[in-house]
Parts: structure tokens; sequence; C-alpha cells
């Protein structure tokens, strides 16, 4: 997978979060970086990392199963791109628009959220910890348990 792909996808998901409503600086700066990685050309376009699977994926619960991967795999590769110096400003313009709109406006949210991603699941003291909290992992998953917070809730 390339570079010009995932920010013509990043422009996409983002223009599919925010339904098009986005403040100019932060189309400016996905204009840029579509630029920057020439992601405008018909190759580019012609194939789809998350937009395809996207559509599969209907109900609410999958939905944000599915946000969740593609926000970490943009975090990370804004990790990859932040020391090019090209386009840092519009990675910070990007990921500031992200934090403000996924993690409402929390830097310690989003620092929680990658976090996790950086875990090394070859490491066996973090498979013996994953494997010890998996059943709650499991059970706060569950749709028996969201709808018995919800039952709860309107008590």
């Amino acid at each position: 997978m390339n570079a010009t792909h995932c920010i013509l996808a990043l422009q996409l998901f983002l223009m599919a979060v925010s339904g098009c409503y986005c403040h100019g600086t932060l189309i400016e700066s996905l204009e840029s970086l579509k630029n920057y990685f020439n992601s405008s050309s018909i190759d580019v376009e012609e194939k789809s990392l998350f937009l395809d699977i996207w559509r599969n994926w209907q109900k609410d619960g999958d939905m944000k199963i599915l946000q969740g991967q593609i926000i970490s795999f943009y975090l990370r590769l804004f990790e990859v791109l932040k020391d090019n110096q090209a386009i840092s400003n519009n990675i910070s313009v990007i990921e500031s628009h992200l934090i403000t709109n996924i993690f409402s406006n929390s830097k310690a949210k989003k620092d929680a959220f990658m976090s996790i991603a950086k875990f090394e699941v070859n490491n066996p003291q973090v498979q013996r910890q994953a494997f010890n909290e998996l059943i709650r992992v499991i059970h706060q998953l569950s749709p028996e348990s969201s709808l018995r917070k919800r039952k709860r809730s309107r008590c």
C-alpha cells in the first residue's frame, strides 16, 4: 500500500465523517496532500482502501469497529509522515480535526487510543495481560451487556 492510496482514502473518509461541511483550512490541507502524493491519477482513483469495505458494514456497531480501525491506520500514518517538512503543517491540520471530531477534542483519548495500537503482540507479558482481560472485554462488547446498560439507564 503506498502513501498515495492512503491520502486519497483519508480525504474520502474525512468527507464522509464530516458530511462535507469541512472548513477551508482542512480542505486546503487535504488538497495539498493529494497533490503532494499525486493521488489524483487514475490508478489511485480506480482502487479503494476502505470505501468498499465501508459500504458492506451498515450497522452502527459494525461501523464503529471499522471506524476505529481506519482512524488507527491514519494516526499511525501521520506518525510516519510527521517529520516530512513539506507536509507536516497539513498533517497537523488534519490530525487536529480528527482529535476534535473523533476524540471529543481530547488529546488524552487520542494518546490512549494510539497506545493500544502500539502494544507488542509478540511480548509474552502483553499476551498474558490480554488474555487475563479478554473475558471482561468480550462482556463489555457483547450485545447483551449493552442492552442491560440501556435498560438500567431508562429506569
